[in-house]
Formats: C-alpha cells, sequence, structure tokens
C-alpha cells in the first residue's frame, strides 16, 4: 500500500484520501495537524502515531471501530524500512510542509507539483478496481486474490456505513403535523423544527443458507465475508451451511477477529467441499430449525447453484415450505452471472416460482446489489 520511493508528506497525504475513500470526514485542518504529529516526532513511535491519527482522523463510532485495521493494511510496510533511514526522512518533513501546501478541492487532496502522475496513478487505480469487481470469484489469478480481498472488505465496509444510516432514519417514523403546527405557535406559525410520531421499531432477522459443496465454496467464501461485516446490523442474524449435510454456524460469529472466525468455521464444517444434497439439507433446516428461524419477520437468502444430486422433488417442497413460512425467499446463483445463462436445470426449475427473487452471486458487484434486498427486511 505504502510505496518506499514516495516521501513521508506524499504517504501521509495518499493515507488521507484513502481514509476519505472510506467516508472519513476529513478536510485541511486534519491534514494540518497530522503534519504537525509528524514534525513533533511522534512517527518515529508507531503506537504513538498510531494513536494519535487515530484521535484526529476518527470522528464516528464505525471510523474506531476500522481504522486499526486501515493503519495497519496501509502503514506496515513503511514500519518495516530501517529506523535509520526514517530518521532521516522525517528531519525533512517540516521543510516539507512549510514549502508547498496541501490544496483541499472538493473531494480529493491535489499536490500541484505531481498532479498528472498522482491522477494518472489513480485512475490506473480504479480501472483495476472496475475490472475486480467484474471478475468472476472462480476465474480471479492468483496474483489478483490478495487484492480482491481487500477491495472486498472494503466495499463491503462503505456499505455497512451507508446500511446504518439507512436503519438509522428509516426509524424516525413520520411528520406528527398536528403537534407540529401547535409546536411552531410560539415561533410564529413557521415549523421550524418537525415532530416525528415514533415508529415502532420491527426486528431485522435474516436467514443465510451458503451451499459450501466443491462447485460453490469460492462463492460462498466471500458471501461469508460479506456477511462477517454486516452481522451487527441485523438484530437477528443465523448462518447455516450444507453440502452432504447441514451446519449451524451462528454460534462462531459472535467471535471478533474475523480471521478466528475463518478458522473456526473452517475446523467445524467437515464437509466443505464436498458433493451436495440440497433438497435434503433444506428439508433438515425446515424440520430442525423451521419453528426458531423462520417466520414472517424473516428473510432467508440462499446461496447455491442448484445442481441437485438428490430428489428434486423433496427440493420443491423444502423450498415451497421455506416460502411460505418466511416473509421473502431469495435464491443466489453464480451461474446467473454466466453470458446467455438459462435456468435450465431440474433444481432451479423446481424451485423458481416459489422464489421473490434470483439473482446472481458471482462477482462483488452482484453481491453489493443484495443491500436493497436485505432493506427490504
Amino acid at each position: 500500500m505504502v510505496e518506499v520511493n514516495k516521501t513521508f508528506k506524499e504517504r501521509l497525504i495518499d493515507f488521507t484520501m484513502y481514509c476519505r475513500d472510506r467516508h472519513f470526514v476529513l478536510g485541511p485542518q486534519e491534514t494540518k495537524d497530522a503534519f504537525k504529529i509528524a514534525e513533533n516526532g511522534y512517527v518515529l513511535d508507531r503506537k504513538l502515531f498510531h494513536y494519535s491519527l487515530k484521535a484526529i482522523f476518527c470522528k464516528r463510532k464505525e471510523h474506531f471501530d476500522r481504522f486499526d485495521e486501515m493503519f495497519v493494511r496501509f502503514w506496515s510496510r513503511y514500519y518495516e524500512e530501517k529506523l535509520d533511514e526514517r530518521k532521516k526522512e522525517i528531519k525533512l518533513i517540516k521543510n516539507e510542509s512549510n514549502s508547498a501546501s496541501v490544496i483541499f478541492l472538493g473531494s480529493e487532496f491535489h499536490v500541484p507539483k505531481k498532479e498528472k502522475k498522482i491522477e494518472a496513478k489513480q485512475t490506473k487505480g480504479a480501472n483495476e478496481n472496475i475490472r475486480l469487481r467484474m471478475t468472476d470469484f472462480s476465474k480471479v489469478d492468483i496474483n489478483d486474490k490478495k487484492h480482491l480481498e481487500e477491495l472486498a472488505i472494503e466495499l463491503f465496509n462503505q456499505m455497512s456505513m451507508r446500511f446504518k444510516r439507512r436503519l438509522e432514519s428509516s426509524n424516525k417514523g413520520i411528520v406528527n403535523i398536528r403537534r407540529t403546527i401547535r409546536e411552531s405557535i410560539g415561533k410564529g406559525g413557521l415549523p421550524l423544527d418537525l415532530n416525528f410520531k415514533k415508529k415502532r421499531k420491527e426486528k431485522r432477522k435474516v436467514v443465510f443458507i451458503l451451499d459450501v459443496s466443491g462447485s460453490m465454496d469460492t462463492y460462498s467464501y466471500y458471501l461469508l465475508r460479506y456477511i462477517m461485516v454486516l452481522k451487527k446490523y441485523f438484530k437477528s442474524l443465523e448462518f447455516f451451511t450444507f453440502s452432504t449435510m447441514l451446519t449451524h454456524i451462528t454460534p462462531l460469529l459472535r467471535q471478533k477477529n474475523d480471521q478466528e472466525i475463518l478458522r473456526q468455521i473452517s475446523k467445524n464444517i467437515s464437509s466443505w467441499s464436498s458433493g451436495t444434497k440440497i433438497g435434503e439439507s433444506l428439508s433438515e433446516f425446515v424440520s430442525v430449525y423451521g419453528n426458531r428461524y423462520l417466520s414472517q419477520k424473516h428473510i432467508v437468502v440462499i446461496l447455491s447453484d442448484g445442481l441437485e444430486t438428490g430428489s428434486v422433488t423433496v427440493l420443491k417442497e423444502a423450498v415451497a415450505t421455506i416460502r411460505r413460512k418466511c416473509k421473502t425467499l431469495v435464491w443466489l446463483n453464480p451461474l446467473k452471472g454466466m453470458k446467455n445463462y438459462k435456468p435450465i436445470q431440474k433444481g432451479i426449475i423446481n424451485v423458481m416460482p416459489h422464489l421473490d427473487a434470483f439473482e446472481s452471486a458471482h462477482n462483488l458487484d452482484s453481491l453489493l446489489k443484495l443491500e436493497k434486498l436485505l432493506m427490504n427486511v
């Protein structure tokens, strides 16, 4: 993330832009304060520099929640350099700060002398991100996997912020016209302050059922990362996996460390990347967990290619039962992202009449579209 041949000033500006692209509210004053921290030598102490920037840059809870990971991702390479080299570089910071100002233009920081170079780099990076967003998960080159992983987490986190704002605004309720007019009388009749009728908060409940058979494990992994980011915005979120057998994974999501969650899931799902029996697995979900996790307040999301190796009749009956008992049933099928795809598989043909939505889930863009469906809960 951080290039060794860049000056410290350029790195700090890049980090500020990096944060702003992720919805941190930063302006010229925050940048000036960050340079002041560097001038005082705080940058020589990684922890001191880290927490000083955190105090300046973070203004919301979601910023504090994400900042540590972003700092490590951006600055780790810089702190792997030799200390002597950093000391020499930091001596120039004060002179750099005085010799050229950082101009705040709209939505980006701009260094006049290197405008074309920075713009070209940003354009190249943007094009690369667009390419990865549109690439099928199963066709990602091994050299792109790390970049795709970072891009996925950033996009999912940005979505989670939008999700939170929409949830907050949806809970305001409707305007109480009568009370608003009554309270405006003492203010010359102007309705300066709107009075809202309190809206009873409806618990949002979601159930994810992921096919982790051999043909689906790559797609399931990215939807799992998606779930891990959004889990805190639901009053109830249940997570199941299946291939030859159904596994209830929700308890493992309660851990705070994402890597530990992934490790525990890998350890506890013995059937990952094996065969698939969709109908039997969904029937087990209905019979064992249906009374608890199916109601008219639940949206159920099933991720599977629909390539049933068991009884199609069992699959059809299980899906019909789930739809009858839940509010909304969504089926995500990565095959739909293929050119000229047609739902001709027996399994898909039999479940289609019972679905509220049938969408693809083959790349980042398709997963991001799931946001609208979840907001209908």
